[in-house]
């Protein structure tokens, strides 16, 4: 009996030494959460390395208390989750004081950095994240009665987790996630980690269902994320991602100016803010440390443009394809016509070959002179072939320097990089015969506003034989 009573005691240390402790008063901005009588989705925007954390953990190594606190509020409460420990803890108090109260048991091993915490209704979700050198996808609900994390069901799983490049949707209505793939392999333990199979790539994942849907490709420079509001997900000072329906608004010219205001008004640095969030109709802004700043937003601030959020694909499930089944039938049909009306055409093309092989090859020599590359355009080529061979991102720095702009300024040299590479996918484009972007760009993992070049390794082998040929 003595050995249970000690053991019991043991147990529940942790909770009853901040149950203990003196009364903590609420951060400004967490204050007004708390008062707000509906649920509110905080989101954690910026890399997740709090300057000072909102909870102070003195049972845990110093390094956990800055590896980000995910917040939420739903009905039963404010939820505050240290990144990367699975601890769980409620705020029990008003909104001037009060504990952080710990309510799970899970047992603590380091896993699931840079994963994201939100909520749904009451339930409790951390999705993706990073730990022992794996990447994972996983969907992680809490469960309250085990007072433990459960990994839900899924179809299929990619690879996710926050970072400079991160561009979602929480859809709290519909119980989806909309988010991107990050182009990383699950196993970070590897010679190259990147994995273009997920690269460019919008999902969707059911929540309920546990489907994953690929929805479609998007231009990395349209990501971002900076909020989320009721129409969709702040991805820049300009534009809004309707991710539901698969469109992009730009921003009214005052919520733009509003927002470059706020964000750069801790020390004209964004990434002093910590956190975002959604309340009466304004987009907040706000830091452990520091106080907090808002933007209203309006629908009417939103303005109409032609560009989507991804370019749907044809494969819309992960594993099944119902539609294209159903077509077959349809496509055999189609297939046997074609066949007869190809022959009859090559037939008739075969005629009229002679007659018109003077005029092809003139032609012909005419648009390979035309698409042929430039020894500028051959030596920043040849750079970005061998970065990505050796699996490494050409920086704006190197093709400065192979432009020879590296002493101008910054818009001569944004419009020289861009004039350059511009022709250099087209060229590209026309003499491998593709429509698809050959050399491709992403945001830098530390500065959200800058960009690194590369080429996909399935063009890798094409384009040096192409740039051999030319030379």
């Amino acid at each position: 009996m003595r050995i249970k009573l000690i053991a019991a005691i043991l147990l529940f240390t942790p909770q009853l030494k901040i149950l203990g402790q003196n009364k903590n008063i609420a951060h400004t901005f967490l204050s007004k959460v708390i008062n707000h009588n509906s649920p509110v989705q905080i989101f954690n925007f910026n890399i997740p390395v709090d300057p000072l954390p909102i909870l102070k953990i003195d049972d845990l190594e110093n390094t956990f208390n800055f590896t980000g606190q995910g917040l939420t509020k739903t009905k039963n409460g404010l939820f505050l989750n240290p990144i990367g420990t699975g601890r769980l803890y409620k705020w029990e108090g008003d909104s001037k004081k009060g504990n952080w109260i710990r309510t799970d048991s899970t047992f603590f091993s380091g896993y699931n950095f840079l994963s994201m915490f939100f909520s749904i209704d009451t339930s409790l979700y951390s999705f993706g994240g990073i730990g022992f050198w794996h990447v994972n996808g996983n969907l992680r609900k809490y469960n309250y009665s085990a007072h433990e994390w459960n990994a839900k069901l899924l179809s299929k799983s990619v690879p996710w987790q926050q970072d400079t490049k991160k561009y979602f949707y929480i859809d709290t209505t519909n119980k989806m996630i909309y988010f991107n793939g990050v182009g990383t392999t699950p196993d970070q333990s590897l010679i190259s980690t990147l994995d273009s199979s997920s690269a460019n790539k919008i999902y969707a994942l059911d929540i309920n269902k546990g489907q994953l849907i690929l929805l479609g490709r998007y231009k990395i420079e349209d990501g971002g994320f900076l909020g989320q509001t009721p129409w969709g997900t702040i991805s820049s000072f300009t534009t809004l991602s309707d991710f539901k329906n698969n469109k992009i608004y730009q921003l009214s010219e005052k919520v733009e100016n509003s927002l470059m205001r706020v964000l750069a008004k801790a020390n004209n640095n964004r990434f002093n803010w910590q956190y975002s969030f959604w309340l009466d109709s304004a987009l907040y802004f706000a830091g452990s440390n520091l106080k907090y700043d808002s933007v209203i937003i309006k629908k009417s601030d939103l303005i109409e443009t032609n560009k989507r959020v991804y370019t749907p694909l044809k494969e819309t499930t992960s594993g099944h394809n119902t539609e294209l089944k159903s077509f077959i039938p349809y496509l055999i049909v189609t297939v046997l016509i074609a066949s007869n009306a190809f022959f009859i055409v090559v037939y008739r093309a075969e005629k009229k070959k002679l007659k018109n092989s003077s005029v092809a090859i003139g032609e012909t020599k005419i648009m390979s002179e035309k698409y042929a590359l430039n020894e500028t355009e051959k030596s920043l080529l040849n750079i970005i072939i061998e970065n990505s061979k050796k699996k490494k991102m050409t920086s704006i720095a190197e093709i400065n320097n192979t432009l020879g702009c590296a002493n101008k300024s910054f818009e001569v040299q944004k419009r020289l990089r861009s004039d350059t590479i511009n022709q250099i996918n087209l060229k590209l484009s026309f003499n491998l015969s593709t429509n698809n972007k050959i050399i491709e760009r992403r945001r830098t993992d530390f500065d959200a506003r800058s960009f690194e070049y590369y080429i996909d390794y399935t063009y890798l082998t094409a384009v040096k034989d192409l740039l051999n040929s030319q030379n």
